[in-house]
C-alpha cells in the first residue's frame, strides 16, 4: 500500500494528521514528501497544499489567538524567540503590531541567545506550529482553518487502459501517461498547477525505473538520476536555486557516504 492510500483510508482524520505532519518536519523531507506525494497522485496533494501554514501564518493570526498561544506554554517565549533569532532589526519591529504584550519577553530572550543554529530555529517553529494545531483541535483557538477536501477525494482511482491525462481542479493538466492493466508504464509527465513541467521518467508496474528529471517551478533543473522499482538508486545529482550541484550515491534508496 502507498503512502498517500494509507492516508485516504482514515479520510479526514489522516488527511489533518498528514498535513501537520508537513507543517512539522524538516524543509528536505517536506520537499520529499511533496515531490512523492505529488507523483503519486497530484489532486489529493493539490487539497493538502490548500492546508499547509508556515510561521509567517501564525503571526497573521487573529492578536487574541497568538496570545492565547504564547500564555498557554511554558517555555513558548523561550521558543518563539528562537524562531525569530535570525530576523533583522527592521524585521524584528513589526512584532510591536503583531505581539505587544510580550514583545518585552522576546527581546530579553533575544539577548540571551549568543547563537541559533538554523536546525534549532527550524525545530522551534515546528513546536509552535504543533502547539498551535493542539490548541485548534482542543478549540482553544481558532487557529488555522481547515480547508477539507470532498469525500470523492479519498476514494481510488481507476483507469482505463491506454493514454491518460489527470487535470486539476482548475483544468490545468496534472499528468500524462500511459496505464496498462490498471498500473502505469512507460514515459509519464507530470506537472505544476501552473501547467509547468514539474516531473518526467518511466514507470515499469506503477513503479519509477530508469533516468527521472525533476524542475523547479520556474522551469530550472531541480534533481536528475535513476530509480530502481522506485528507489532512487545510483548516482545523482541535485541542483540548488542558486545552480551549485551536489551529487549523491545511492544504494536502493539508501544514500551511499
Amino acid at each position: 500500500m502507498s503512502m498517500l492510500d494509507r492516508i485516504k483510508k482514515r479520510s479526514y482524520d489522516g488527511f489533518k494528521e498528514f498535513v501537520v505532519n508537513i507543517e512539522t518536519t524538516t524543509a528536505t523531507n517536506r520537499q520529499q514528501i511533496f515531490l512523492n506525494g505529488v507523483l503519486e497522485d497530484p489532486i489529493f496533494m493539490s487539497e493538502v497544499m490548500k492546508n499547509i501554514h508556515s510561521f509567517e501564518d501564525f503571526l497573521k493570526l487573529p492578536t487574541d489567538d497568538i496570545y492565547s498561544v504564547i500564555k498557554n506554554q511554558d517555555h513558548i517565549i523561550k521558543i518563539f524567540a528562537k524562531c525569530v533569532f535570525s530576523w533583522p532589526p527592521e524585521k524584528l519591529a513589526t512584532l510591536e503590531k503583531i505581539v505587544p504584550k510580550y514583545l518585552s519577553s522576546i527581546r530579553e530572550e533575544l539577548s540571551y541567545l549568543s547563537d541559533v543554529s538554523s536546525v534549532d530555529r527550524e525545530s522551534s517553529v515546528c513546536f509552535l506550529l504543533k502547539t498551535v494545531r493542539n490548541l485548534q483541535e482542543k478549540e482553544f483557538i481558532s487557529g488555522f482553518l481547515w480547508k477539507l477536501p470532498p469525500q470523492n477525494v479519498f476514494l481510488p482511482k481507476s483507469y482505463d487502459d491506454g493514454p491518460v491525462q489527470i487535470v486539476f481542479e482548475s483544468g490545468v493538466l496534472a499528468a500524462e501517461g500511459s496505464i496498462f492493466r490498471g498500473k502505469r508504464v512507460n514515459l509519464w509527465k507530470h506537472y505544476y498547477d501552473s501547467g509547468q513541467l514539474l516531473a518526467e521518467g518511466e514507470y515499469i508496474d506503477s513503479l519509477k525505473s530508469g533516468v527521472w528529471t525533476h524542475y523547479y517551478a520556474n522551469g530550472a533543473l531541480r534533481s536528475q538520476g535513476k530509480y530502481l522499482a522506485d528507489l532512487r538508486h545510483g548516482q545523482w545529482k541535485d541542483w540548488g536555486r542558486g545552480g551549485e550541484i551536489k551529487e549523491t550515491n545511492y544504494k536502493e534508496g539508501i544514500k551511499q557516504t
